[in-house]
């Protein structure tokens, strides 16, 4: 026994010195008490275990996969190294890969989009198909982080996944070819009657300066009205989502702002003047993401959203309804309202925490409730940017009377027009 308890008290020390070395906050939490049955264990693992030759770090990696799963939260998660460059790359917007977006939605990875002119575009996979094997092994308990992690890999090799069409209710298999994908972050182009369109894929570290570019061009070809495309798009980098909020409501910007504890009772009710977002923590602190950057469009606008509009992109639509800077076409949103923050671990694995939770200018909760557009347009995710988007063609109708309206009040003497 003097063994099993020197091997408990080593262990015992080298977590508590791991905490206390990287992250001393949370090591004022971890007493011996909290992990005592672990260790012992771990212990009885390591030494009765028939076969001496064990893998401790894929233990150790799985008991952290089995604490998180502890949790009944899909979005707080564990990367390992491999995992956490994966994540890393897409905050970059490049990698090897066949080009599709995911979402993990009800323990199911969902793709959001196929990436137009790749592997997986060009194979047939659409939006909506749900994954389940790559390379022949179930992705069935996998993190969404580590289904993107076996499906990228080395440039010019193959990789296989097999998925399940809902609609059809009907298996496919795909043998794609990995090629470097360069995500798109933003396509405009100027339609009919003087209307410009700017697809907006997802919200990475350049996706302000991309969208500002776009918004630039709009202003110089003196463009009457702008669309701003966000379906399918899933979100991203929370910084990215309050700049580009910035572009189109300004620090003067209010709104009435009525806070409600979970039985939905009214706690609090106060004017927000430039609020983004708010995060509020476990505790119920909230603090407010303001406005960044000078406004950039003041003329008619209007959101397009569907189904797999999510997280940053619900922020972002979310507050520029709350502020009545547009109006918002399309499908109620997806509904994932919660703030994750990362922590790097000592061997470049991480663990991304559901820390917080997001609360729109007038105080909503996003999560699991969405956002509903002003027109309701139900379409198949797979038709978006086809020929026949009727979600599209609704934005182009109802900029068109909101640009009439605009210069109908100008002429007017109604309107003042911005002279910045």
């Amino acid at each position: 026994m003097k063994s099993k308890k020197r091997f408990i008290l080593i262990i015992t020390i080298f977590i508590i010195s791991i905490f206390v070395a990287g992250k001393i906050w949370a090591a004022k939490e971890v007493v011996y008490e909290d992990i005592k049955v672990f260790l012992e264990a771990l212990f009885y693992v390591k030494n009765a275990f028939f076969e001496k030759d064990i893998n401790i770090k894929k233990l150790e990696y799985e008991a952290i996969k089995g604490l998180i799963k502890g949790l009944d939260d899909p979005y707080t998660r564990f990367l390992d190294p491999k995992g956490f460059k994966t994540f890393t790359e897409d905050m970059q917007g490049s990698f090897y890969g066949v080009g599709m977006r995911l979402e993990q939605k009800n323990d199911k990875i969902i793709v959001v989009e196929p990436l137009e002119g790749t592997p997986a575009y060009k194979a047939g996979i659409k939006p909506g198909d749900q994954i389940i094997e790559v390379d022949g092994q179930s992705i069935e308990g996998k993190s969404i982080d580590e289904v993107v992690a076996m499906i990228r890999g080395e440039l010019g090799k193959k990789v296989k996944i097999k998925i399940y069409r809902e609609s059809e209710k009907k298996y496919y298999e795909f043998e794609l070819i990995r090629v470097k994908i360069e995500a798109p972050i933003v396509e405009d182009k100027i339609l009919k009657d003087n209307i410009g369109y700017i697809r907006f894929y997802e919200f990475t570290q350049n996706a302000p300066d991309k969208l500002k570019a776009s918004l630039d061009k709009m202003r110089k070809n003196n463009i009457a009205g702008l669309i701003l495309d966000l379906r399918n798009n899933p979100g991203g980098d929370l910084r990215s989502a309050i700049e580009i909020a910035s572009f189109f409501i300004s620090e003067n910007d209010q709104v009435l702002t009525t806070i409600r504890d979970k039985n939905n009772k009214v706690i609090d009710t106060f004017t927000s003047k430039g609020v983004v977002v708010y995060r509020e923590d476990r505790d119920g602190n909230r603090y407010g993401e303001k406005v960044r950057r000078n406004v950039l469009w003041d003329k008619p606008l209007v959101l397009l959203i569907n189904r797999y509009s999510a997280s940053a992109s619900e922020i972002l639509s979310g507050a520029i309804k709350d502020y009545k800077k547009a109006i918002l076409v399309g499908e109620k949103t997806f509904g994932k309202g919660v703030v994750q923050s990362i922590y790097t671990l000592s061997d470049g694995s991480a663990l991304i925490i559901t820390t917080e939770r997001y609360l729109l200018p007038s105080g909503k909760s996003i999560h699991k409730e969405g956002i509903s557009p002003d027109y309701t347009i139900e379409m198949a995710p797979e038709n978006v940017g086809k020929d026949k988007d009727i979600q599209l063609d609704k934005a182009i109708e109802v900029l068109k009377a909101e640009i009439s309206l605009r210069n109908k009040k100008i002429k007017e003497g109604k309107f003042l027009l911005n002279k910045s």
